[in-house]
């Protein structure tokens, strides 16, 4: 087999067994062989009942595994045809040698393009990026993720080949690794396939992602053209025929007519959690179209886990989808990330260091914060090492922190102390971080986002330029604007300085949101609606006390949103208090009026009642004397004609004596009067 892959062009091929290449007399076997299977690209097991029967021999495959190497069971004796692992695909050279050993060297071949040791490297470049992404220029110095590269590119090429769904969605916890394996891992390996593919620039969302898009796709072109025509074409009243335009010239420019058009969008969560809604929709709304099945793209985006969710409950984004999850870096996998870096640069790298901080990576953030510690290794490093030493000196015993979890914190906090920062400035880089830098997410946790630099506390930014500086922040030009954002959320977590401030302000940070969620509301609503879209409330209270605790956190379109809700509540104040004091006013002059009315009513009726009490009483005195009285008197009263004057002369409202007596007595007089005679009246005159 070691003969066969020599004449196959493979001639650094590893055989413990070889008496020039194998392990050497003395050497530790054991430590040898784990290095060259950690060292390999590929794994070839030869199959026989003897390898089956060595528990050494599966050690090594189940390392080997561990590890993501490509493993090739090889089948060369029989009775060894028992399966190592049902989901590997063994060759068996007992029925067919020939058409076995060419598949082996087409995957061989496939692979060996694929190592970092195919990709060009320029020796000026760091091999340690510290907490930024590796990008597509570090392809040679990415190492630990040859598994998961493999099983991304042999996706995209099934959907490529066979159809489906148009956008893989790589999902992974803050600080796995996504923008690096799509970045370094995948963009590069595919680029070489220029057959099959056409890869776009990769784009990230940030504020503005039709003009991050239409950049990617006119750098694609050869020469690049104005990406500002593209964007216009793109948001024009024809954007499928723009798309089918454009792609035909890329695969005219190309030569490749047949090949899928790849779109990568990194950091996809930008879309939900720091773009405008109504950028964003736009943005969504054109990639749904450019994956049609009529088109020929094919987009993969890296997203954090958490916002899976938003994207797929998007209603401009009904192309089919489907996940690609990205897990933890496996730590058996943390001795390839130092050390096969630092074999391309020419480092000498103590086996003592590389168990040190394999064991301190079972934390939190142990990549990002391993990434780091690397960098800053690699910058105070003396004659080409990395030790033990030097990396035990970034840790904090008596803190009881590890080289890992200190290293962010004590770079950190040495900038601020070489900048010899007042107070006033410390206040204005809280003012600065908090909250243009960052927000809390839905799973209430600190999240990053992008902000102006020009925007930012004048007092803050020279030491926001010693943290980029010191590889913490980045610094860099979107168009006519300069943008400031935090390297990695993991700083967020493991600076205290920054935790704690971000603590105290959690509440602010929460209501900032919502106010600008407010504020897009308002400014979306008719002209119509504006009023009701105010802030009122709790919200309008906590928003007042903003403007005179934290005037420079609120950006101009938030201070006159805030203002306008101001004002319309004190309008509101003052057209209340005018309709209490009408109340008022109407309220008393409607009690006048009733008490007036009711004076004038109860004089009224008091006189009714004695001008009827005197005239009930002139009539009884008329009637006890009309049996007794002459002619004269019953022509001056006649009995048919009561006397009139009572208003309502009714027999229910005389006194209740009256009505007691019988008709024929007649009624006891209430006091004597000069018609009131106990005597009988003889006449008249």
């Amino acid at each position: 087999m070691k003969v066969w892959l020599a004449g196959a062009g493979f001639e650094s091929a590893f055989l413990d067994k070889d008496k020039t290449t194998g392990i050497p007399p003395g050497a530790d076997w054991e430590r040898t062989l784990y290095r060259e299977v950690e060292q390999s690209q590929a794994v070839i097991i030869i199959q026989t009942p003897n390898w089956l029967a060595s528990k050494w021999c599966f050690a090594e495959f189940t390392q080997a595994r561990a590890l993501g190497k490509a493993i090739f069971p090889v089948i060369v004796a029989p009775n060894g045809d028992t399966l190592i692992s049902p989901d590997i695909q063994a060759l068996n050279l007992l029925r067919d040698r020939d058409g076995g050993l060419e598949r082996l060297k087409r995957e061989l071949v496939r692979i060996a393009l694929d190592a970092q040791g195919g990709f060009e490297w320029d020796a000026h470049r760091p091999p340690f990026p510290g907490m930024f992404a590796f990008e597509e220029a570090d392809a040679a110095v990415y190492f630990g993720r040859d598994d998961d590269i493999r099983r991304l590119i042999e996706r995209l090429d099934a959907r490529r080949a066979h159809g489906g769904a148009r956008l893989i969605v790589l999902l992974g916890s803050s600080g796995s690794g996504k923008s690096s394996l799509l970045r370094a891992g995948v963009i590069p390996r595919l680029k070489r396939a220029r057959p099959n593919w056409i890869v776009v620039p990769t784009m990230r969302p940030r504020l503005r992602q039709v003009d991050e898009l239409a950049t990617a796709l006119a750098t694609a072109r050869d020469p690049p053209v104005d990406w500002a025509k593209v964007r216009d074409d793109l948001i024009g009243s024809d954007p499928v025929g723009a798309l089918d335009g454009f792609s035909r010239s890329l695969r005219e420019e190309a030569r490749a007519n047949d090949a899928r058009i790849l779109i990568p969008i990194d950091q996809a969560e930008e879309l939900f959690g720091v773009a405008d809604p109504e950028e964003a929709r736009r943005f969504l709304t054109i990639l749904n179209q450019a994956l049609s099945e009529s088109l020929p793209f094919i987009a993969v985006m890296t997203m954090r886990a958490d916002f899976l969710g938003h994207l797929q409950s998007a209603p401009s984004l009904t192309a089919r989808h489907e996940e690609f999850s990205l897990g933890p870096m496996p730590l058996t996998r943390i001795p390839q990330i130092i050390e096969g870096p630092a074999r391309r640069a020419a480092l000498r790298v103590e086996d003592e260091f590389v168990q040190q901080a394999a064991h301190d990576a079972e934390t939190e953030d142990a990549l990002p914060l391993l990434a780091f510690t690397l960098r800053e290794l690699f910058d105070r490093s003396k004659e080409g090492s990395l030790t033990l030493q030097a990396y035990r000196a970034l840790g904090d015993e008596a803190a009881g922190l590890t080289p890992l979890e200190n290293a962010v914190r004590k770079t950190a906090d040495t900038v601020l102390s070489e900048a010899n920062a007042t107070e006033e400035e410390l206040t204005a880089l809280r003012e600065a971080i908090v909250p243009a830098m960052v927000r809390v997410n839905e799973q209430g946790e600190y999240a990053r986002r992008p902000a102006r630099f020009d925007a930012l506390p004048a007092k803050s930014r020279p030491l926001l330029e010693r943290l980029a500086n010191a590889r913490l922040l980045t610094l860099r030009q979107e168009g006519d604007a300069r943008m400031v954002e935090v390297a990695h959320e993991a700083l967020l977590r493991k600076w205290p300085w920054l935790k704690e401030r971000l603590d105290a302000e959690r509440m602010f940070l929460i209501g900032k949101q919502q106010l600008e969620q407010d504020l897009h509301d308002w400014q979306a609503a008719a002209d119509k609606d504006k009023a009701d879209a105010l802030l009122t409330g709790l919200k309008l209270t906590r928003a007042r006390s903003w403007l005179i605790e934290h005037p420079t956190r609120l950006t101009e379109p938030e201070r006159a949103f805030i203002e306008a809700s101001v004002a319309r509540e004190e309008a509101e104040r003052r057209r209340k208090q005018r309709t209490r004091a009408a109340m008022t006013w109407g309220a008393g002059l409607v009690a006048v009026a009733l008490a007036v009315a009711w004076v004038a009513w109860s004089q009224a009726k008091r006189a009714g009642k004695v001008a009827t009490l005197q005239n009930w009483a002139l009539q009884a005195r008329i009637d006890a004397a009309r049996p007794f009285a002459g002619a004269e008197f019953h022509s001056a009263f006649p009995a048919s004609r009561p006397l009139r004057g009572d208003p309502v002369d009714t027999v229910a409202e005389r006194p209740a004596e009256l009505h007691r007596r019988p008709p024929s007595s007649p009624p006891r007089p209430r006091r004597r009067g000069p018609i009131q005679s106990r005597r009988p009246l003889g006449g008249v005159g």
